[in-house]
């Protein structure tokens, strides 16, 4: 019996077309991935922006606008300091007033010494105490009194605050007139600061503060450091009559009051406790009684 022949095998030239396929399948997947990603969210953008400019100084701008706006700041605000300046006519007046504290350093002799800073929404007046100060005093030398006197009278004209803060080195005093660097460095902001109301500087937009020998800008275990720490800083800012006015309510309420109110709540709420406190005191009059009386 003849062997069966076997049939030639069929050339598949097809076959390519799977590979494609599939090609063609995570290609497009992959750009439907691609756009889907590329839809920015625009509130959470924002809410990103402001919080990252809150913590950093920098703004996050959408693309097609000017570009990257940053604040001209490297100081983070302090938490007592006054809440961030959105005012546009506001935020205008510090450009003004940057411009004029920068002309009263360059016109008026003597101002040479005094460094600008400038911060979030104000700028400190940095000021060597050996410019204004004897060592261990706080009386405002004569040059001094003509430096502050021109600083007051080009500022006065502007709605601003100004908060003078006295600031010492580490090295300890103990005299019959200054106790500690804390006396000093408030007693020697608060002699600026007469000076500045002297110069019909509004009164009820100054303030001033000692903060003694600890907030360093310098490490005091130096010369020069010790040196740049003792230091008059005036902080001038903007004034605020709203943020004031929220100051001055949160200012007349009466602390104690406040406690004694909780206390009287927590008492009337637990009468039960109040009960056994009462009963504790009438006891411990008994034994007092008890124990002055004579013994026989």
């Amino acid at each position: 019996m003849g062997r069966r022949k076997k049939h030639a095998e069929h050339v598949n030239h097809e076959r390519w077309l799977i590979s494609y396929a599939d090609f063609i399948t995570l290609l497009f997947a992959f750009f439907v991935v691609m756009f889907s990603t590329s839809q920015v969210d625009q509130r959470r953008l924002g809410a990103f922006s402001e919080s990252f400019a809150g913590a950093t100084g920098v703004t996050i701008v959408p693309r097609g606008s000017d570009g990257l706006m940053m604040a001209n700041t490297n100081t983070p605000p302090r938490r007592a300091e006054r809440r961030e300046v959105t005012d546009p006519h506001v935020v205008f007046s510090l450009e003004n007033l940057a411009e004029a504290l920068n002309g009263a350093i360059t016109h008026n002799t003597g101002m040479e010494s005094v460094r600008v800073i400038r911060r979030r929404n104000d700028f400190v007046l940095r000021m060597p105490d050996h410019v204004f100060f004897e060592s261990g005093d706080a009386s405002v030398k004569d040059a001094a009194l003509t430096i502050l006197t021109n600083l007051a009278r080009s500022l006065k004209e502007f709605p601003v605050n100004m908060r003078v803060e006295g600031h010492t080195d580490g090295n300890p005093i103990r005299t019959s007139r200054y106790r500690s660097n804390w006396e000093l460095s408030t007693a020697r902001a608060v002699s600026v600061l007469q000076v500045i109301a002297g110069a019909a500087f509004p009164p009820d937009h100054l303030s001033a503060s000692g903060y003694g020998e600890f907030h360093p800008i310098a490490p005091n275990t130096t010369d020069d450091g010790r040196q740049q720490n003792r230091r008059v800083d005036i902080v001038v800012s903007i004034h605020d009559p709203a943020n004031d006015s929220a100051l001055d309510a949160d200012a007349a309420v009466d602390p104690v009051a406040a406690i004694r109110a909780e206390v009287g709540d927590a008492s009337a709420a637990s009468p039960d406790t109040a009960g056994d406190a009462s009963a504790a005191g009438t006891d411990a009059a008994v034994m007092d009684d008890a124990a002055a009386a004579p013994a026989d």
